[in-house]
């Protein structure tokens, strides 16, 4: 199975955030259904690194 890489940037993510209610959770879904949480952000050496939890 190939492995797909879809690249934002931290603006592109907040301007989409502002249709959701502002205590809306938020979750990542692979291809399969795997459920992720997200722990956190780091600074990454080329950018920010979002930190998951499989829930």
């Amino acid at each position: 199975m190939e492995t797909v890489t879809e690249e934002v940037t931290v603006q592109d993510l907040i301007e989409d955030l502002y249709n959701f209610s502002g205590d809306a959770p938020i979750s990542i879904r692979d291809a399969d259904g795997r459920k992720f949480s997200i722990a956190g952000f780091e600074a990454g050496s080329d950018g920010v690194v979002m930190v998951i939890n499989e829930e």
